[in-house]
């Protein structure tokens, strides 16, 4: 069921919601990047938890080509669950509204690790139109990781109890793995940590094989000698050409 939330997210109250790169704005708006942040606040693109503007050089060169960027807050530990997905159907439906968009404007979902899983979880249970997801060092196996590091397993937890189901079945509805066979059939960039301390890159590897074999347009990058959330200058480059590309050509 989708809800008319707009009395509380709004284009006058979006500012709470979203940190932006409006300001650096100079032409009409001709796509949306959706970054979901990590666990704790991480960002892809060097986006901050703390509201205000969103000044990044990624930021600003998405802003010359008229693409508005906006970091999202819908909690620390969210994992792309339920409640997740609705604040952003909100605040998707703000920005239509705030900047006269009409309702097929491209829009990009992109974040690392809980920010990966987010975007990608996001792709398949949005009321909106979703035209791409880059996903940097994803959690793709909600079932294998539940326990891979110390503080994840409250907040696995903590986005599963909102569920009015068993624990486990509310954990497999934001798994990406589970939900291979509802991707939708959009491009997709995925980046992984060849010495991730968290999510195996054997396990993004085979993420990754699957959506190959269900014929997905994907672009894959392993990234050497990282660990978990860490980016080469050239790869972090790629994913942002990769959205830029997508949303513009």
């Amino acid at each position: 069921m989708v809800y008319d939330d707009s009395k509380f997210i709004n284009k006058d109250t979006l500012h709470y919601f979203i940190n932006s790169n409006e300001q650096f704005l100079t032409t009409p708006v001709k796509g949306v990047v959706l970054e979901f942040p990590g666990l704790g606040g991480s960002s892809c693109l060097g986006g901050c938890v703390d509201m205000g503007v969103y000044d990044t050089e990624y930021s600003r060169d998405f802003a010359s080509k008229g693409i508005l960027l906006a970091y999202l807050f819908p909690g620390p530990w969210s994992w792309g669950n339920k409640g997740a997905v609705r604040m952003t159907d909100a605040i998707v439906s703000a920005i239509k509204s705030k900047y006269n968009l009409s309702p097929q404007i491209r829009i990009a979902v992109c974040g690392g690790s809980m920010g990966g899983l987010g975007s990608i979880i996001y792709s398949v249970k949005s009321a909106h139109n979703i035209d791409c997801v880059a996903s940097a060092c994803p959690c793709v196996n909600v079932m294998t990781s539940y326990y891979c590091k110390d503080l994840v397993p409250r907040s696995f937890i903590s986005a599963a109890v909102v569920y009015d189901m068993p624990i486990e079945e509310a954990l497999k509805d934001f798994s990406p793995w589970e939900l291979v066979d509802q991707l939708r059939d959009i491009s997709y960039f995925i980046c992984s940590d060849v010495d991730d301390e968290l999510f195996p890159v054997a396990e993004c590897d085979e993420y990754v094989d699957m959506l190959i074999k269900r014929g997905l347009d994907v672009v894959y990058h392993k990234q050497e000698h990282c660990g978990h959330g860490a980016f080469t200058l050239e790869v972090r480059q790629a994913l942002h050409q990769f959205i830029v590309d997508k949303l513009l050509d």
